[in-house]
């Protein structure tokens, strides 16, 4: 009980994070969901609150469709020129996967919930120890950190792409001697004609809110999956420490039943993490899967975008694509990160096991620790779609892709 930490250490921890403050790992992908009506209605304490996640969510839909269906309707039934349609194109496979990932992330709830769960009960039983404790929040930081630069890198090349650049961009369509601003997504022209006011500032206003969604929807889908990663991976870090105890304790005690019991909480521990880990994987594999095939070809259409802008000496054009090109190519290695980071420290517990004091146990003491070492050596990893491990492998695997697609495109278009 915090016996190994002074007192004033325990009082700057606990005055930062109070002890029953387990919210504070998942506080930012509260504030992300909540908007979009994608928190699970069964964390919704008040019937009030359910009203309003349905009305979000409801909401939330239309404006993704707003932009999905025009884009899609404009893409396959406009006429005009190949650079006309692959410009159609990017937006189009942006808005195909936002409504994929809303989708899941909706229908999935109770996934998210039980996780949220398990990471509550974690957070109170690390609160009885200063070294748990303190291993929870230091890995609940850097998940937030994560979220917080994925945040910043989305919504300033949202910011840039749907606001910014189709206020301030030069357009070349003239009608009647005057420069026609364009929205910031393609729209079907039949459906209506954004050239003109106040139609134009209605469409505007209406994709900046559909913008803001679809955003928040990648924003929400990689934090929750850097969050509930970095937890298990501090998890990890406490098996890690609970093994090391394993021969400090018995060299203070010769109570084997003491040992028995320890090594016990061990293999327990062991288990409910690889629980964890396998709720995070059937709930995001499907995600990643959408976030690295999507993102591979939405880098090579922005690649595309940006050397054209720069080709007609657009500096706001330049600078959007270029801070949206950051932003997916930071999403999937975050995704990629995070994958090879959980399937290192799974690695780790097997290599703690082994380097520990094990041969100051008794023979069947550590003889128990083969199995913990023979399970650490086949790890569960993080896949996309259950095709691809989510590693820093796969990461320069999509970037060698979505470079071989840009050349391939440039030589087309030229």
């Amino acid at each position: 009980m915090l016996n190994d930490s002074t007192p004033s250490e325990t009082l700057i921890l606990f005055s930062k994070f109070g002890i029953k403050d387990w919210s504070y790992s998942i506080q930012l992908n509260r504030w992300f969901l909540k908007p979009i009506g994608a928190w699970p209605l069964s964390l919704s304490v008040t019937f009030i609150d359910k009203i309003i996640s349905i009305c979000l969510t409801t909401i939330s839909s239309c404006l993704i469709g707003f932009l999905l269906v025009p884009c899609a309707l404009c893409t396959f039934l406009d006429r005009g020129d190949l650079d006309a349609k692959i410009k159609m194109i990017g937006p189009l496979s942006f808005c195909v996967m936002a409504a994929v990932k809303y989708y899941i992330l909706i229908s999935r709830g109770e996934a998210i919930t039980r996780c949220i769960q398990h990471i509550c009960i974690d957070w109170e039983r690390a609160s009885n120890y200063y070294k748990d404790r303190k291993i929870v929040v230091e890995n609940a930081e850097f998940g937030r950190s994560l979220v917080i630069s994925c945040a910043v890198f989305m919504y300033g090349g949202g910011f840039f792409y749907c606001t910014v650049m189709p206020l301030c961009a030069r357009r070349m369509e003239i009608i009647d001697n005057e420069t026609i601003r364009a929205p910031s997504f393609p729209i079907y022209r039949k459906l209506i004609d954004p050239r003109t006011s106040p139609y134009f500032e209605i469409v505007q206003f209406l994709q900046c809110l559909a913008g803001y969604v679809v955003y928040s929807v990648t924003i929400s889908a990689c934090s929750l999956a850097a969050v509930f990663v970095m937890h298990a991976c501090g998890q990890f870090q406490i098996l890690m420490s609970k093994l090391d105890d394993l021969v400090l304790g018995e060299r203070q005690t010769n109570n084997l039943d003491s040992s028995d019991k320890r090594m016990g909480d061990i293999v327990k521990y062991h288990l409910r993490i690889f629980d964890f880990i396998s709720w995070i994987e059937q709930l995001f594999n499907e995600i990643c899967f959408v976030e690295l095939v999507g993102c591979t070809l939405n880098i090579c259409f922005l690649g595309y975008y940006l050397m054209t802008e720069w080709e007609r000496n657009e500096t706001i054009g330049t600078l959007t694509y270029c801070t949206l090109l950051v932003s997916f190519i930071f999403n999937i290695f975050i995704l990629c990160y995070i994958g090879e980071l959980l399937a290192e420290q799974c690695k780790n517990v097997g290599k703690t096991s082994y380097m520990m004091d094990w041969y100051r146990l008794p023979k069947k003491k550590a003889l128990d620790l083969t199995l913990v070492i023979a399970v650490s050596n086949a790890p569960l990893k993080l896949t996309a779609g259950k095709l691809f491990e989510l590693s820093l492998a796969s990461f320069c695997s999509a970037m060698k892709s979505a470079s071989a697609y840009l050349s391939l495109l440039r030589t087309l278009t030229n």
